[in-house]
């Protein structure tokens, strides 16, 4: 191997292999979330557990479609020290649950984590302070 091979072989590895891992991390946040259509749900707010109506569960379907990006990486962590202030538990026509929990720090941004299934991995996303609007 000649020594300009070796130094475009070097140049590839030193390109290739950041991107790859750029993208391995980048992908699952840029990459748009197909969530299916809930058609029923509770909430369960400061020891509080209802149900919600139709018209929120339409409104909850329209939250989800327009927040479609941006979520992290599924393994995410939730505050530990923070109990969630919201726990929507919803449910779609297949019977797929989608579980979003919501953070609200008197400091800092509002964290709302994803689940599709119970005890499973969260996603998270955070909103700026005040922007965080799901439907109660």
């Amino acid at each position: 191997m000649t020594r300009n091979n070796k130094l475009l072989l070097v140049f590839a590895v030193a390109v290739i292999v950041p991107v790859v891992l750029i993208w391995t991390v980048a992908w699952p946040i840029l990459r748009p979330w197909n969530l299916p259509d809930v058609t029923r749900g509770t909430v369960h707010e400061a020891g509080d557990e209802r149900n919600l109506m139709a018209d929120e569960i339409a409104a909850m379907n329209q939250w989800l479609h327009q927040h479609q990006t941006g979520w992290g990486i599924a393994g995410e962590i939730p505050p530990k020290d923070v109990p969630a202030e919201a726990v929507y538990q919803l449910t779609s026509t297949d019977g797929r649950a989608i579980i979003l929990s919501t953070w609200h720090f008197r400091h800092g941004a509002d964290v709302v984590g994803i689940q599709t299934r119970t005890g499973g991995a969260y996603r998270m996303r955070s909103f700026e302070r005040g922007t965080l609007h799901l439907p109660d």
